[in-house]
Protein backbone atom coordinates (compact mmCIF):
# COMPACT_ATOMS: atom_id res chain seq x y z
CA UNK A 1 0.00 0.00 0.00
CA UNK A 2 1.19 3.65 -1.14
CA UNK A 3 2.35 5.25 1.80
CA UNK A 4 0.89 9.13 2.69
CA UNK A 5 4.64 10.46 2.25
CA UNK A 6 5.17 8.71 -1.54
CA UNK A 7 1.29 10.13 -2.53
CA UNK A 8 2.57 13.70 -1.51
CA UNK A 9 5.59 13.21 -3.83
CA UNK A 10 4.28 11.74 -6.35
CA UNK A 11 1.66 14.97 -6.74
CA UNK A 12 4.41 17.20 -5.73
CA UNK A 13 5.87 16.04 -8.95
CA UNK A 14 2.79 16.37 -11.13
CA UNK A 15 1.98 19.92 -12.71
CA UNK A 16 -1.78 18.92 -13.14
CA UNK A 17 -2.33 18.31 -9.28
CA UNK A 18 -3.28 21.70 -7.57
CA UNK A 19 -1.19 22.80 -4.74
CA UNK A 20 -4.00 24.13 -2.86
CA UNK A 21 -5.12 20.10 -3.24
CA UNK A 22 -1.14 19.37 -2.34
CA UNK A 23 -1.36 21.16 0.98
CA UNK A 24 -4.45 19.53 2.21
CA UNK A 25 -2.52 16.22 2.31
CA UNK A 26 0.19 17.55 3.49
CA UNK A 27 -1.93 19.36 6.59
CA UNK A 28 -3.43 15.71 6.82
CA UNK A 29 0.39 14.14 7.11
CA UNK A 30 1.27 17.08 10.03
CA UNK A 31 -1.23 16.26 11.78
CA UNK A 32 -0.86 12.74 11.86
CA UNK A 33 2.74 13.23 12.59
CA UNK A 34 2.06 15.76 15.52
CA UNK A 35 3.91 18.67 13.46
CA UNK A 36 2.05 21.83 14.17
CA UNK A 37 4.64 24.23 12.63
CA UNK A 38 3.84 22.89 9.01
CA UNK A 39 0.10 22.64 9.85
CA UNK A 40 0.29 26.25 11.12
CA UNK A 41 2.35 27.42 7.39
CA UNK A 42 -0.28 25.35 5.49
CA UNK A 43 -3.02 26.81 7.15
CA UNK A 44 -1.61 30.17 6.28
CA UNK A 45 -1.07 29.25 2.56
CA UNK A 46 -4.37 27.80 2.38
CA UNK A 47 -6.56 30.26 4.15
CA UNK A 48 -4.63 33.17 3.61
CA UNK A 49 -2.06 35.35 5.77
CA UNK A 50 -4.67 37.80 7.09
CA UNK A 51 -2.37 38.48 10.42
CA UNK A 52 0.52 36.71 9.80
CA UNK A 53 3.48 38.20 7.78
CA UNK A 54 3.72 36.89 4.51
CA UNK A 55 7.26 34.70 4.34
CA UNK A 56 9.99 36.26 1.79
CA UNK A 57 8.96 34.35 -1.37
CA UNK A 58 5.34 35.92 -1.00
CA UNK A 59 7.12 39.50 -1.07
CA UNK A 60 7.02 40.62 -4.38
CA UNK A 61 7.73 43.52 -7.12
CA UNK A 62 6.13 45.33 -9.81
CA UNK A 63 5.83 48.52 -11.57
CA UNK A 64 4.11 51.04 -10.12
CA UNK A 65 1.68 53.10 -12.29
CA UNK A 66 -0.62 55.58 -11.53
CA UNK A 67 -4.38 55.87 -13.79
CA UNK A 68 -4.62 58.89 -15.89
CA UNK A 69 -8.03 59.84 -17.39
CA UNK A 70 -6.71 61.15 -20.74
CA UNK A 71 -3.28 58.94 -21.13
CA UNK A 72 -4.59 56.14 -19.09
CA UNK A 73 -1.73 54.34 -17.08
CA UNK A 74 1.43 56.37 -16.61
CA UNK A 75 4.80 55.63 -14.95
CA UNK A 76 4.72 57.30 -10.82
CA UNK A 77 7.19 59.69 -10.28
CA UNK A 78 9.67 59.86 -8.10
CA UNK A 79 13.59 59.71 -7.00
CA UNK A 80 14.89 55.84 -7.98
CA UNK A 81 14.77 54.71 -4.39
CA UNK A 82 11.14 55.46 -4.14
CA UNK A 83 10.23 54.30 -6.78
CA UNK A 84 12.15 50.88 -5.72
CA UNK A 85 10.57 50.99 -2.50
CA UNK A 86 6.57 51.63 -3.60
CA UNK A 87 7.62 48.81 -6.27
CA UNK A 88 7.86 45.95 -3.72
CA UNK A 89 4.44 44.45 -2.51
CA UNK A 90 3.33 41.59 -0.44
CA UNK A 91 0.67 39.06 -1.52
CA UNK A 92 -1.20 37.46 1.25
CA UNK A 93 -4.02 35.56 -0.74
CA UNK A 94 -4.85 31.94 -0.14
CA UNK A 95 -2.94 29.66 -2.98
CA UNK A 96 -6.10 28.57 -4.26
CA UNK A 97 -6.85 32.04 -4.88
CA UNK A 98 -3.76 32.43 -6.85
CA UNK A 99 -4.27 28.99 -9.04
CA UNK A 100 -7.32 31.06 -9.92
CA UNK A 101 -6.05 33.80 -11.02
CA UNK A 102 -3.75 32.32 -13.26
CA UNK A 103 -6.20 29.56 -14.67
CA UNK A 104 -8.39 32.05 -15.37
CA UNK A 105 -6.12 35.20 -16.96
CA UNK A 106 -3.26 34.11 -19.27
CA UNK A 107 -2.53 37.76 -19.80
CA UNK A 108 0.77 39.12 -18.91
CA UNK A 109 -0.06 41.80 -15.77
CA UNK A 110 -1.62 41.91 -12.44
CA UNK A 111 -2.87 44.51 -10.58
CA UNK A 112 -1.98 45.22 -6.93
CA UNK A 113 -3.51 48.54 -5.71
CA UNK A 114 -1.25 50.50 -3.71
CA UNK A 115 -2.58 51.80 0.41
CA UNK A 116 -4.68 54.71 0.04
CA UNK A 117 -1.82 56.26 2.75
CA UNK A 118 0.60 55.99 0.67
CA UNK A 119 -1.08 57.32 -2.70
CA UNK A 120 -2.07 60.46 -0.47
CA UNK A 121 1.38 61.21 -0.07
CA UNK A 122 2.49 60.51 -3.60
CA UNK A 123 -0.50 62.89 -4.72
CA UNK A 124 0.60 65.61 -2.33
CA UNK A 125 4.66 65.29 -3.44
CA UNK A 126 3.46 65.22 -7.01
CA UNK A 127 0.81 68.24 -6.69
CA UNK A 128 -1.90 66.19 -9.16
CA UNK A 129 -4.40 64.06 -7.77
CA UNK A 130 -4.43 60.70 -9.23
CA UNK A 131 -7.51 58.00 -7.60
CA UNK A 132 -5.75 55.06 -9.11
CA UNK A 133 -2.29 53.82 -8.22
CA UNK A 134 -1.07 50.39 -8.60
CA UNK A 135 1.86 48.21 -9.05
CA UNK A 136 1.62 45.85 -12.25
CA UNK A 137 2.47 42.73 -11.13
CA UNK A 138 3.88 40.19 -13.99
CA UNK A 139 2.13 36.56 -14.27
CA UNK A 140 5.18 35.22 -14.11
CA UNK A 141 5.97 36.83 -10.17
CA UNK A 142 2.65 34.86 -8.82
CA UNK A 143 3.74 31.46 -11.39
CA UNK A 144 6.93 32.15 -9.35
CA UNK A 145 4.61 31.74 -5.67
CA UNK A 146 2.96 28.74 -6.43
CA UNK A 147 6.17 26.82 -7.91
CA UNK A 148 8.32 27.64 -4.60
CA UNK A 149 5.59 25.98 -2.55
CA UNK A 150 5.16 22.95 -4.23
CA UNK A 151 8.99 22.98 -4.65
CA UNK A 152 9.08 23.13 -0.72
CA UNK A 153 6.90 20.51 -0.20
CA UNK A 154 8.67 18.09 -2.36
CA UNK A 155 11.74 19.02 -0.26
CA UNK A 156 9.86 18.52 2.81
CA UNK A 157 8.22 14.91 1.52
CA UNK A 158 11.78 13.33 0.18
CA UNK A 159 13.51 14.40 3.62
CA UNK A 160 10.84 12.86 5.67
CA UNK A 161 11.71 9.84 3.42
CA UNK A 162 15.39 10.09 3.72
CA UNK A 163 14.72 9.64 7.72
CA UNK A 164 12.40 6.68 7.35
CA UNK A 165 9.26 8.28 7.58
CA UNK A 166 6.76 6.96 4.94
CA UNK A 167 3.32 5.78 6.49
CA UNK A 168 1.13 2.66 5.26
CA UNK A 169 -1.84 4.21 4.09
CA UNK A 170 -2.96 7.51 5.82
CA UNK A 171 -1.29 5.89 8.93
CA UNK A 172 2.34 5.86 10.58
CA UNK A 173 4.00 3.82 13.15
CA UNK A 174 5.09 5.35 16.14
CA UNK A 175 8.72 5.56 15.67
CA UNK A 176 8.03 7.00 12.31
CA UNK A 177 6.41 10.06 14.26
CA UNK A 178 9.71 10.16 16.52
CA UNK A 179 11.44 10.75 13.65
CA UNK A 180 9.60 12.95 12.41
CA UNK A 181 9.56 14.96 15.49
CA UNK A 182 13.05 14.79 16.64
CA UNK A 183 15.19 14.80 13.07
CA UNK A 184 16.66 18.57 12.55
CA UNK A 185 17.40 17.64 8.97
CA UNK A 186 13.76 17.64 8.24
CA UNK A 187 12.97 21.24 7.08
CA UNK A 188 10.69 22.83 4.40
CA UNK A 189 13.28 24.91 2.98
CA UNK A 190 14.83 28.02 3.95
CA UNK A 191 12.68 30.95 5.10
CA UNK A 192 14.65 34.37 4.59
CA UNK A 193 18.02 33.21 6.36
CA UNK A 194 15.98 30.85 8.88
CA UNK A 195 14.97 27.43 8.95
CA UNK A 196 11.70 26.03 10.02
CA UNK A 197 12.49 22.66 12.32
CA UNK A 198 9.53 20.71 12.28
CA UNK A 199 8.60 19.34 15.73
CA UNK A 200 6.50 19.71 18.70
CA UNK A 201 8.50 22.39 20.17
CA UNK A 202 7.21 25.80 20.47
CA UNK A 203 10.38 27.42 20.72
CA UNK A 204 11.48 26.70 17.13
CA UNK A 205 11.36 29.50 14.38
CA UNK A 206 8.33 29.86 13.14
CA UNK A 207 8.42 28.86 9.18
CA UNK A 208 5.95 30.75 8.03
CA UNK A 209 8.31 33.64 7.95
CA UNK A 210 7.67 35.70 10.69
CA UNK A 211 11.20 37.07 10.83
CA UNK A 212 12.64 40.22 9.65
CA UNK A 213 15.33 40.90 7.15
CA UNK A 214 17.85 42.27 9.33
CA UNK A 215 19.72 43.81 6.74
CA UNK A 216 16.78 45.67 5.16
CA UNK A 217 15.94 47.11 9.22
CA UNK A 218 20.16 48.18 9.26
CA UNK A 219 19.71 49.83 5.62
CA UNK A 220 16.49 51.34 6.87
CA UNK A 221 17.64 52.92 10.14
CA UNK A 222 21.05 53.96 8.58
CA UNK A 223 18.80 56.39 5.60
CA UNK A 224 16.48 57.38 8.03
CA UNK A 225 19.52 58.24 11.07
CA UNK A 226 21.69 60.27 7.74
CA UNK A 227 18.16 61.85 6.99
CA UNK A 228 16.75 62.51 10.47
CA UNK A 229 16.95 66.67 10.06
CA UNK A 230 15.48 66.61 6.77
CA UNK A 231 12.74 64.24 8.17
CA UNK A 232 12.36 66.73 11.23
CA UNK A 233 11.92 69.72 9.01
CA UNK A 234 9.35 68.11 7.39
CA UNK A 235 6.81 67.26 10.29
CA UNK A 236 8.70 64.07 11.80
CA UNK A 237 8.90 63.71 15.63
CA UNK A 238 12.71 64.08 16.06
CA UNK A 239 12.84 62.76 19.34
CA UNK A 240 10.82 59.31 18.56
CA UNK A 241 12.17 58.98 15.81
CA UNK A 242 15.92 59.47 16.85
CA UNK A 243 15.47 57.40 19.71
CA UNK A 244 13.79 54.38 17.52
CA UNK A 245 16.15 55.05 15.29
CA UNK A 246 19.26 54.47 17.15
CA UNK A 247 17.18 50.96 18.99
CA UNK A 248 16.59 50.10 15.85
CA UNK A 249 20.24 49.52 14.93
CA UNK A 250 21.65 48.58 18.18
CA UNK A 251 18.97 45.38 18.72
CA UNK A 252 19.67 44.52 14.55
CA UNK A 253 23.05 44.48 15.79
CA UNK A 254 23.03 41.32 18.09
CA UNK A 255 23.42 38.09 17.43
CA UNK A 256 20.00 36.85 17.64
CA UNK A 257 17.49 40.30 17.78
CA UNK A 258 14.33 40.02 18.95
CA UNK A 259 11.53 40.31 16.31
CA UNK A 260 9.10 41.56 18.52
CA UNK A 261 11.42 44.49 19.70
CA UNK A 262 11.85 45.21 15.88
CA UNK A 263 8.44 44.89 14.99
CA UNK A 264 7.49 47.57 17.70
CA UNK A 265 10.55 49.86 17.23
CA UNK A 266 9.49 50.03 13.23
CA UNK A 267 5.46 50.75 14.75
CA UNK A 268 7.13 53.70 16.84
CA UNK A 269 9.32 55.18 13.47
CA UNK A 270 6.15 54.63 11.19
CA UNK A 271 4.08 57.39 14.19
CA UNK A 272 7.25 59.54 14.46
CA UNK A 273 7.70 59.89 10.28
CA UNK A 274 3.42 60.07 10.28
CA UNK A 275 3.83 63.88 10.30
CA UNK A 276 6.16 63.71 7.62
CA UNK A 277 4.55 61.76 5.29
CA UNK A 278 4.04 64.19 2.32
CA UNK A 279 7.92 64.48 2.59
CA UNK A 280 9.28 62.21 -0.36
CA UNK A 281 11.54 60.89 1.83
CA UNK A 282 9.29 59.99 5.01
CA UNK A 283 6.67 58.36 2.02
CA UNK A 284 9.79 56.03 0.80
CA UNK A 285 10.21 55.14 4.20
CA UNK A 286 6.71 54.23 5.45
CA UNK A 287 6.17 52.24 2.53
CA UNK A 288 9.48 50.14 3.24
CA UNK A 289 8.40 49.82 6.88
CA UNK A 290 5.21 48.60 5.39
CA UNK A 291 6.88 46.21 3.50
CA UNK A 292 9.18 44.57 6.27
CA UNK A 293 6.29 44.36 8.35
CA UNK A 294 4.38 42.41 5.85
CA UNK A 295 1.24 45.03 5.57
Amino acid sequence: MVGLVEEIQREALDAQTPVSTLLRKVKLAAVKLQLPVVEEWVDNELNGYSTNPVPPYRQIKGVPKAFNPFNGWIPIMGTPKLIESISKASNGQPIAAIEDLLKEDSGGFFQQRLSAQLIDALNKNSGVEFAEMVNFIDRGVLVGIVNKVRNMVLDWAIELERSGVKGEGMSFKAEEKIAAQNNPAITIGSVGSFVGVLGSHNHVRDIVGGSISIIRVKDLAQQLRSGHDTLVAAGADGKVLSSAVESLLIEAEKPEPDNGRLRGLLVDVRSALAGAAGNLMASGALALIGNILGS
